[in-house]
């Protein structure tokens, strides 16, 4: 009988396995114009970077020559350069923690508490800020932080500070204000992706078995959302390592970052060093992103996906 009816009922893949393994080739097919686009305008430069990085630099032609040489590696630690990367990284990363924090519960009301058409608007009105320019948004920070900004004159207004408060401009604090405010959007897309995942009659099962608020966010919505976490906190993280702009309209004449530093050595032609540094932090970036996904599994956020 058992032999009769596993004839009968053959093992069959599942409607999105089958759909997924049929529509794979032709996917493929379809976004293989994107990625040889991708491949020719991103990989090819940086190839050419790393290359360029280890070449000598020709006072003759102003140029560079293939030179094979460590020179400008080494220079990477010399006139506190060093300093300027800790500095960048370290900065980047309160970034990235800020926007994290406040991206978790915004996204779990879009990807746990909305419908379908709550979340498309509310994730619209994150997104309103990039409709105009970046330069425009840091600039904007001047006006509201300055000695007769918007935060001054209400304080001196209410008495609570007679001179205004000097370090709300041109300071980290500025900075970071400026950095927060314009890539919180990046953190809170992915987490919002990874609340979606979760199935609300696994909640449900658990508020069954006498699971309170507190117990259901810690043992199951954050272990659940913990790559969308990590990929947002990432995210945030690449963009604030390679922002020049914040730095230096909020950060005043002395601030310098990595993208900064950059375009000071381009200024006094050591193309060579320019491109070892922009090697470095790409590597360095790469590993990140990486390690981070052997690590913490940020591909689960895919699985629910067939990819």
């Amino acid at each position: 009988m058992a032999e009769i009816e596993e004839r009968v009922v053959p093992h069959e893949p599942g409607l999105g396995e089958s759909v997924g393994a049929r529509w794979r080739p032709a996917g493929f097919l379809l976004a293989l114009p994107s990625l040889a686009v991708f491949v020719g305008v991103g990989f090819i430069p940086l190839a050419l970077i790393a290359t360029w990085s280890f070449w000598s630099f020709d006072p003759d032609t102003y140029w560079i020559k293939p030179a094979w040489s460590f020179a400008s590696y080494a220079a990477l630690l010399e006139n506190g350069r060093a300093t300027v990367f800790l500095r960048t990284a370290g900065l980047a990363a309160l970034t990235a923690t800020a926007s994290t924090l406040l991206a978790v519960p915004a996204a779990g009301v879009v990807g746990l508490l909305s419908g379908p058409r709550r979340a498309a608007l509310l994730l619209a009105l994150f997104t309103i800020p990039f409709f105009t320019s970046g330069l425009v948004r840091a600039f904007a920070w001047r006006l509201v932080l300055g000695r007769q900004g918007v935060i001054n004159n209400a304080l001196m207004s209410l008495g609570i500070v007679e001179t205004p408060v000097e370090w709300l401009l041109f300071s980290d604090f500025a900075v970071l204000l400026g950095m927060v405010a314009a890539y919180l959007p990046f953190a809170i897309v992915p987490i919002v992706l990874a609340f979606k995942r979760i199935e609300h009659s696994v909640i449900r099962a658990s508020q069954d078995l006498g699971a309170g608020f507190w117990t259901v966010l810690a043992t199951i919505v954050l272990p659940l959302v913990l790559p969308g976490i990590v990929a947002g906190f990432l995210f945030v993280f690449v963009v604030a390592v390679g922002t020049s702009m914040e730095i230096q309209l909020l950060g005043g004449a002395g601030a310098s970052s990595i993208s900064i530093m950059i375009d000071d050595v381009l200024r006094v032609v050591n193309f060579p060093l320019a491109f070892a540094i922009a090697t470095v932090v790409i590597t360095l970036l790469t590993v990140l992103i990486i390690t981070a996904n052997r690590a913490l599994g940020l591909s689960r956020l895919f699985e629910s996906l067939g990819i």
